[in-house]
């Protein structure tokens, strides 16, 4: 029979397998008329072109059985715009945000893109165009990750591979409206002409929200984050915890996966017990609920973010934010928001944010979680989301 300690590894490997899967978006193709059974085929017509990884099962009706559909929350948001789309009389084609084929743009009433193919849309065409935004500006964001490893390097001697390049995208200058999933900072280089509606991002999995033990969480933090994790700020919360012996920093994301930065976090984990590594996470697993709410805060010094879903993810567990501006979390003014781009002085943010937290009250902090959890349930949920893109589409009269 297998050993335990057997048994272990072979699930470890299967769950970084898929892990890796996750992270690696796999070239899609495209569905169309989605609803013209019910609606008929003389129905209007909008685009979407997005992630289409869930849509075919939730054309099939079978959306919850999704592989990815709890990986990330834009998974379900994908099918939530279909069903309100279909439900307002609208026949929906689906395009993958990598699918090459040509669009018909005479076909549509209402266009929603999420990549750079808004430019396409001849301009004599009455179609309404919503730049679906999920990011910062591609420029911001390409050179705030390369400045982060090129810091990086600076100080390790570490060159690591970038991973969170993004496409080169003109949309905005063509678009009517643009959405907004983060804060007013997310805008800055966007086009200033198209409106600007602010949608709720939502969150894969709501926990059940049970009162957090302040006494026994207050010295412990989070970092959670996928690829990219130099750009997502890991180096900089670790480099501050590294001062904070008093402070346990636990880490969640699956970091063996850029060699490169691991070979740098392995030597510290062996030599600093206050600095812990989960590995990848599940958020819905009892183990994952249990770590997260006997912590305190998170702690998120990404560069670059589009709405920071990782964070609003954590709100829910209670845990009060310590971000960067880039980071672009609706709810920073609730915790600590680091101005600064610089690295060094990032490090001092955080460090001077967990001291002012271990310094402060457990009513204070009962206080404070309490109302990052009260944010959460207002705005990242499904619900919430549900509700800020009907009122969207109620502002462009679909």
């Amino acid at each position: 029979m297998p050993s335990i300690r057997g048994v272990r590894f072979r699930l470890a490997q299967a769950l970084r397998q898929t892990a890796d899967r996750l992270f690696i978006p796999p070239g899609g193709g495209s569905l169309r008329d989605i609803g013209i059974g019910t609606l008929g085929p003389e129905a209007p017509k909008a685009l979407i072109v997005y992630v289409m990884h869930v849509i075919p099962y939730y054309v099939a009706g079978k959306l919850e059985s999704a592989p990815m559909l709890n990986e990330h929350s834009m998974y379900w948001e994908t099918a939530e715009m279909v069903r309100q789309l279909n439900e307002r009389g609208y026949i929906v084609d689906f395009y993958d945000v990598h699918c090459p084929e040509p669009i018909d743009w005479a076909r549509y009433t209402v266009a929603f893109v999420q990549s750079d193919r808004l430019a396409e849309c001849p301009p004599e065409l009455p179609v309404k165009k919503v730049f679906y935004c999920t990011e910062n500006h591609w420029a911001f964001q390409n050179l705030a990750e390369l400045n982060r490893l090129k810091a990086f390097q600076q100080r390790t001697g570490i060159w690591v591979r970038p991973e969170r390049q993004t496409r080169v995208s003109f949309s905005d200058e063509y678009a009517d409206y643009i959405t907004l999933l983060g804060t007013p900072f997310q805008q800055l280089l966007y086009n200033a002409r198209p409106k600007r509606h602010q949608l709720d991002i939502s969150v894969a999995v709501l926990p059940k929200q049970v009162p957090k033990n302040v006494a026994s969480a207050r010295t412990n933090f989070l970092w959670m984050g996928s690829g990219g994790v130099v750009l997502k700020g890991l180096d900089l919360a670790v480099e501050a915890f590294l001062e904070l012996p008093t402070a346990n920093l636990y880490i969640a994301g699956a970091i063996e996966r850029e060699p490169r930065v691991w070979k740098w976090l392995k030597p510290i984990l062996d030599t600093h017990p206050h600095i812990h590594y989960l590995g990848w996470v599940d958020v819905a697993t009892p183990s994952f609920v249990k770590v997260a709410n006997n912590c305190i805060g998170v702690v998120y010094p990404s560069a670059s973010e589009g709405g920071g879903g990782v964070v609003a993810q954590l709100l829910h567990f209670g845990l009060i934010p310590i971000v960067t501006q880039t980071a672009t979390v609706r709810a920073a003014s609730l915790g600590f928001e680091i101005e600064s781009q610089e690295p060094a002085t990032i490090v001092d943010g955080i460090k001077s944010s967990v001291r002012t937290m271990l310094a402060m009250s457990e009513h204070e902090l009962a206080q404070r979680s309490a109302a990052v959890q009260v944010f959460a349930a207002a705005h990242h949920t499904r619900a919430a989301y549900a509700a800020s893109f009907d009122a969207l589409l109620d502002r462009m009269a679909l």
